[in-house]
């Protein structure tokens, strides 16, 4: 019987990640999953939590180091700027492929490397509205809502360590290199759900829509401590229904069996102002002196579709990801810093986020080519 290999599955893989923010997610999934990722150049990154973040199990180089002479020894280098910033620093992908043809080029860039957008410059916000997100996000009747953190970065960094992946097998088999070309609006623009398809099957354009659609049941709710999603009907049609008026009527709800009426059937009822706003009176009325645990764990025994509203304090006591050991502590810089872990299991493999360092820490080691 074959030996089983324990180690992490890009143990081995040296990469070296001359990205300036916009590319950090991509090194950070890549240590994960055990590639010996040294960090070159200062970040952008204004919260000293967010840098832990990135860097876990990176080796940040000195600040003077040469990019170009640590290629030697690498198999894949990552960058997020545009070619005309590339090209000043000596990275540009014809300079980089022509002294380098077995390295695997990862080039993330706000919108690719041609085209005439190419070096046009870009923030998190200009591109989860060039992307498109940013029309879905928020209430209807107000400005869209750039949602919380650099989301385009975890969106760019997940695709970009994708195609990493495809093109180091690639590397293992043929030996050849090549250069990956990531823009971050098209990541963005890939990240829509079923938005594109709305259009041009249906020719639908799909709106904001706030906390959710407009209908009777469905949707956000407060409760003692914080909020619910409750879904109670879906495109017009009641689900679970029968279930919620008789969890109201048994907890005592006043009128709670007004909503039995057939009225709750018409899809145009349901999606009217009044009756939205008669079904959250009535269930919130019922919700406020209950936890969303009570609520969650009442109304799933019953067969509703309700979920937590979950906080990160809420998410540090959660009992399934306390089980499965989600958050690690790693050492950073020397400080013990919990980070959620990777969001996948290996049988056999050793995946996880490590042992890393910050280029602001000042605890860089000094540049040499990493061996391959």
């Amino acid at each position: 019987m074959a030996s089983i290999d324990f180690s992490a599955p890009l143990d081995g893989v040296v990469v070296v990640d001359a990205s300036t923010g916009l590319g950090s997610y991509c090194g950070r999934l890549l240590a994960d999953l055990g590639a010996q990722v040294h960090r070159v150049g200062s970040d952008r990154f204004a919260s000293p939590h967010r840098a832990s973040f990135m860097n876990a199990g990176k080796i940040a180089a000195s600040h003077d180091c040469d990019v170009i002479g640590l290629l030697a020894g690498a198999h894949l280098l990552v960058t997020d700027e545009g070619p005309a910033e590339l090209t000043d620093r000596g990275l540009s992908p014809n300079a980089v492929a022509a002294a380098h043809p077995a390295l695997v080029h990862v080039a993330i860039s706000p919108f690719g490397m041609d085209g005439p957008y190419a070096d046009r410059p870009a923030t998190d916000l200009t591109l989860l509205a060039a992307g498109g997100l940013l029309a879905l996000a928020g209430d209807p009747d107000r400005a869209p809502v750039r949602a919380w953190g650099e989301q385009t970065s975890v969106i760019a960094g997940t695709h970009a360590a994708v195609a990493a992946l495809i093109a180091l097998d690639v590397l293992e088999v043929s030996g050849v290199g090549q250069f990956v070309d990531v823009s971050v609006q098209e990541a963005v623009a890939h990240s829509l759900e079923n938005a594109a398809q709305y259009l041009d099957l249906e020719g639908v354009t799909r709106r904001r829509v706030g906390a959710g659609p407009r209908e009777a049941g469905t949707g956000l709710f407060t409760c003692r401590d914080g909020f619910v999603y409750l879904v109670g009907g879906l495109g017009g049609s009641p689900l679970a229904w029968d279930q919620i008026v008789a969890w109201l009527d048994d907890a005592g709800v006043a009128n709670a069996r007004e909503l039995a009426d057939g009225r709750w059937e018409d899809s145009t009822w349901r999606r009217s102002t009044e009756a939205v706003e008669l079904f959250r009176e009535q269930f919130e009325s019922f919700a406020d002196s209950r936890t969303k645990r009570d609520l969650v764990g009442q109304g799933q025994r019953r067969g509703i579709s309700i979920a937590p509203v979950a906080t990160p304090e809420d998410l540090l006591r959660d009992p399934q990801l306390l089980e499965r050991s989600f958050f690690r502590t790693v050492d950073m810089d020397g400080h013990d810093v919990l980070l959620p872990g990777s969001p996948y299991r290996f049988r056999y493999s050793d995946v996880q986020p490590r042992a890393g360092s910050t280029p602001a820490a000042g605890r860089s080691l000094p540049c040499s080519a990493p061996s391959r």
